[in-house]
């Protein structure tokens, strides 16, 4: 199907007419309104949350580079050699921004993983990543299942809302598309943008990050933690007395019922100034380094006291070594696979990695090539698009050996024979 053409609304072709119909007919079964698929809460779409954690957490770039690397490191076919050729020439074409088919399909598994969703848009021959917020899947509820019907994209890449379209004020398609038009928004059906997502049962998928906001709050805050200690070197909680005699009338004529009761203005005016001193003597205590000269004066006792943190950010030196750890059990990557976690027992390597292939990359590229392959197949004219096998270290080491016992058993006979 063809994307439709706003900017000449009078003179739409059949086919994008068609397309129009039908998309429009579909979304008007829907009791004449029709809804953006978003979830009710804005939490749960508030993947702001997702960004700051990519940024903030210093193995989270590793572990998605490491498991989109082990995802692409077989390649993509289609299982026949002249099909190949042309998926190889699309791969490598740049598009528009400069940027290969391949990278923009990468990013856009890679945000799948992270984020949940990731548009994915044909246009020209190529395809182009819409990040989350950019686009909105439009649904319809039909037999208790919310049908995909199209999508709804922003001219601009800039974020679109969630919108509800009522029907009843249209008189006319085009009054519907102009609409659109006037709004900066896009409408594109199923053959020109889809949605990957890591998990098919919802419009936009689910970030993992976000059922693991425990532990990673944790994360941040101890790494926040850290790094103010480190910047500020302040002598932390301090308790400083009052000299005695200063109020309590041990060491002066005023008593300390007097002070108490306020029955005399002199009684009054020290208290307020040793409770200005006091002050004073704080804010420098407050903003002093390990260097800080602080002179106190004959107000406090020289009885002074340091508390302790109750908890220390330094605890945690340990436990944050695993934060990639963290990541690569949200993302679904094997730990074995970035040389993470312990490994005991008389097991190799070899076995390992194999054994970390099979049971989390292979389902990975499974769970998104499904996904893409039919939407790209379609547009460059072959049968499917997957990736690649992949072939056991294993097994190659075990029939290497062989080959290598077989050819010994070779020169030995051939010795024999000579003898």
């Amino acid at each position: 199907m063809a994307e439709i053409k706003y900017l000449d609304l009078e003179n739409l072709n059949d086919e994008e007419r068609r397309v129009l119909d039908e998309i429009v007919e579909n979304w008007a079964k829907c009791n004449q309104v029709c809804d953006v698929a978003v979830p009710k809460k804005k939490r749960e779409y508030g993947l702001e949350k997702v960004d700051e954690y990519m940024r903030v957490l210093p193995g989270a770039d590793y572990v998605l580079t490491q498991t989109l690397n082990y995802i692409f490191s077989n390649g993509l076919t289609t299982g026949s050699i002249n099909e190949d050729l042309v998926l190889d020439k699309f791969l490598y074409r740049k598009n528009d921004r400069g940027t290969t088919n391949l990278h923009e399909l990468r990013d856009t598994i890679g945000m799948a993983i992270t984020h949940g969703a990731s548009g994915l848009r044909w246009l020209n021959g190529n395809v182009y990543q819409y990040k989350w917020g950019c686009y909105r899947v439009l649904t319809l509820l039909r037999n208790g299942i919310e049908t995909v019907v199209g999508y709804i994209v922003s001219k601009d890449g800039k974020f679109v809302p969630p919108i509800k379209f009522d029907f009843t004020k249209y008189t006319e398609y085009e009054d519907f598309l102009r609409d659109l038009d006037e709004k900066k928004l896009i409408l594109l059906d199923t053959n020109d943008f889809m949605v990957i997502r890591n998990d098919t049962s919802l419009p936009y998928g689910h970030s993992p990050l976000l059922r693991d906001e425990a532990r990673l709050d944790l994360l941040t805050a101890v790494y926040e933690r850290l790094n103010y200690d480190i910047r500020y070197d302040g002598p932390g909680r301090i308790i400083i007395r009052p000299k005695d005699g200063f109020v309590s009338g041990d060491m002066n004529d005023i008593s300390t019922t007097a002070v108490i009761s306020e029955a005399l203005k002199q009684q009054k005016k020290d208290n307020d100034s040793m409770l200005k001193e006091a002050k004073r003597v704080a804010r420098q205590l407050q903003g002093s380094s390990s260097d800080s000269v602080i002179v106190l004066s004959n107000a406090f006792s020289d009885k002074i006291e340091h508390l302790e943190r109750v908890t220390k950010a330094t605890e945690f030196f340990t436990w944050i070594k695993n934060d990639t750890l963290l990541l690569a059990q949200d993302f679904g990557m094997s730990p074995s696979l970035l040389e993470l976690g312990n490994v005991s027992g008389n097991v190799s390597m070899t076995s390992i990695i194999d054994l970390a292939m099979l049971n989390s990359i292979v389902p990975l590229r499974e769970r998104y090539a499904v996904q893409f392959s039919s939407f790209i197949a379609s547009h460059l004219k072959v049968g499917k698009v997957y990736f690649n096998l992949y072939e056991m270290a294993q097994q190659e080491d075990e029939n290497t050996m062989r080959t290598k016992i077989v050819n010994i058993m070779s020169l030995l006979n051939a010795m024999h024979d000579e003898n």
